[in-house]
This record gives C-alpha cells, sequence and structure tokens, in this order.
C-alpha cells in the first residue's frame, strides 16, 4: 500500500492570535480524534502565527481531509509545500504530534524562524524535518 503524504504551509488568522495556545489544543484534540478513526497520521507545528501540517495516509481520505482543513476559517494563504506517496509511514508513532517551540528547536535552529526553516525545504528533506521536531517534544 501506498502512502500518501501532504505537507502545507498557513497563516493563522488575527482572530486565533489572541487564544492560540487553548485554539491550538482544541484543533490537536479533534485532529487526533479524527485522524485515529480513519488512519490519518502527520505532525502540526504551529509558531510565529503560521501552521505547517503534514497529513499521511490513504489518498482519498488525506485528500479529502486536507479539502476540510483548507476551509477552516482559523487559517489562511494555505500553501502546499509537498505531494508525494512513500512505501512506508514516516508518522506511523502520531495520530497528530504537537510540535512547538521548545528550547531544544530553538538552540537546534538558532534564530531562524521554524515555519520559515519549513519553507525553504521541500520533499524528503521536508518530511525528516517535521519528523525529527516532532521526536523531540514527544
Amino acid at each position: 500500500m501506498s502512502i500518501h503524504t501532504i505537507i502545507y504551509t498557513s497563516k493563522a488568522t488575527n482572530d486565533l492570535a489572541g487564544e492560540a495556545i487553548a485554539e491550538i489544543e482544541a484543533i490537536l484534540a479533534t485532529a487526533r480524534r479524527r485522524n485515529a478513526d480513519c488512519g490519518i497520521r502527520g505532525a502540526l507545528l504551529f509558531t510565529e502565527g503560521r501552521f505547517v501540517q503534514v497529513l499521511e495516509g490513504d489518498k482519498d481520505i488525506v485528500e479529502r481531509t486536507f479539502e476540510r482543513i483548507s476551509s477552516d476559517p482559523r487559517h489562511h494563504d494555505i500553501e502546499v509545500l509537498c505531494r508525494q506517496s512513500a512505501s512506508k509511514p514516516r508518522f506511523e508513532y502520531w495520530s497528530m504530534a504537537s510540535v512547538g517551540e521548545t528550547t531544544a528547536l530553538r538552540h537546534r535552529y538558532a534564530d531562524a524562524p521554524l515555519a520559515d526553516v519549513a519553507n525553504e525545504v521541500r520533499g524528503d528533506a521536508l518530511l525528516d524535518f517535521m519528523r525529527d521536531i516532532a521526536r523531540s517534544v514527544d
């Protein structure tokens, strides 16, 4: 079975800025429940008012999930960074890993905004970046 992957970035709406922590927790709780039910895995990075998210699983389910997420009013300026297939999952341990700012991540990536780092790499390197930071906060 082929594993379909989408990685996208988006900007949080201004409405989200004031309630970011509580809203991100709500997003993660919903994603984890829905993803576990349909077999999607991935990671969500929220930093500096931006999202970077990986979704992987069955192609039809991942694409439908991405369409639903794309219409969420809590973000805009959605840009797909990567769409590919693989023979094995990279996020098999997470229905939706939460990736946020930590001292270790800040040290590892110096002063580069993490969302900008994610925008600078593509394909497998971007998947590795997201998996590595998911592992570092797991």
